[in-house]
């Protein structure tokens, strides 16, 4: 085998290396962003069941947002698709590693659904903005 040859070699196998070089590195950032999502989805999830937990014994929408303070300055309008009466968007609430965003619509007392409340929630890991968001609707004192 002469020197050229070896160096074809070599180079054929630096183009190869390289490009597989560059689907692990994007590869490991791809995992990152997707654990990034999973911690988010999980905290979102353990704080709508604490939601949940204390709609069984909640009277008002209130009693759902125990720890958050009502952002009276920026009101919001509805983006559900249901029929809500009444939209309370709270002040960003930090906790741990992530922020979370809590809007609760109520809905018409004339209604089939005057004991529910609409529940939507958004949580973001502070470090990589990774978003998670949940929602649900929750009936007040517990299903009756």
């Amino acid at each position: 085998m002469t020197l050229i040859e070896v160096v074809a070699a070599l180079l054929i196998i630096g183009i190869v290396l390289i490009s597989f070089f560059g689907l692990l590195v994007q590869s490991n950032k791809t995992t990152h962003k997707s654990n990034d999502i999973m911690d988010a989805t999980y905290a979102a999830q353990v704080k709508m069941e604490e939601i949940y937990n204390a709609s069984g014994g909640a009277v008002t929408y209130e009693d759902l947002a125990g720890g958050y303070e009502l952002d009276e300055v920026n009101a919001k309008t509805s983006s559900s698709s249901l029929p809500t009466n009444q939209m309370y968007k709270y002040l960003p609430h930090e906790e741990d590693r992530f922020t979370y965003y809590l809007i609760l619509e109520t809905f018409p007392a004339d209604t089939a659904y005057k004991n529910a409340v609409y529940v939507h929630l958004e949580v973001i890991e502070n470090s990589t903005n990774s978003k998670a968001t949940m929602e649900n609707v929750y009936i007040l004192g517990g299903a009756k």
